[in-house]
């Protein structure tokens, strides 16, 4: 009788999940215009549907991508649950640029500025999780020597790659 129950059980358990059956590039709904610069909307969105005259993977692509005004998914993961009538997709959106639409994006930005460093420059830089400012006593060709005050209070020098500091002007 036990072992039943534990048959049982495991079988219910292993048909309520959903089961991973694929990964894909790029897939679309819609035709994706080459000529336009897509961007990404959100990542990691997802779309579910159930089965309905054999269309459910396209309803989950639609879901998903309706939602953040999308055009289509990237990286995407297809997942099918155990009686193969509901799949669900998860993937990157991307889609046409839109200044009224409010999404979870990484911002890109780039800096232009040439960034030189000198002998007493104040710079700071992360020490211990804390960001720190400090002044700059010595350059090398692998970074600068900053002298600053520690958490205890003390004065200190640390050499500091470049990429590691940031230049405070005032």
């Amino acid at each position: 009788m036990k072992t039943v129950l534990v048959l049982i059980s495991g079988i219910i358990i292993l048909s309520s999940c959903y089961q991973r059956i694929g990964d894909l590039t790029i897939v679309a709904n819609r035709n994706v215009d080459s000529d336009k610069e897509y961007v990404i909307l959100q990542r990691n969105a997802q779309g579910a549907a159930k089965m309905k005259k054999d269309d459910a993977l396209e309803l989950a692509i639609d879901n998903a991508t309706e939602k953040y005004r999308g055009e289509y998914l990237m990286n995407v993961k297809i997942y099918v649950k155990g009686n193969g009538k509901k799949i669900k997709v998860e993937g990157d959106v991307w889609g046409m640029k839109s200044e009224t639409s409010v999404t979870n994006i990484e911002v890109e930005s780039s800096v232009k500025k040439k960034i030189e460093f000198e002998n007493g420059n104040t710079v700071s830089f992360k020490n211990s999780g804390k960001i720190v400012e400090g002044i700059i006593v010595g350059i090398n060709s692998n970074g600068a020597v900053v002298e600053f005050k520690n958490l205890i209070g003390k004065l200190t020098k640390k050499e500091i790659n470049f990429d590691d500091l940031t230049k405070i002007e005032r």
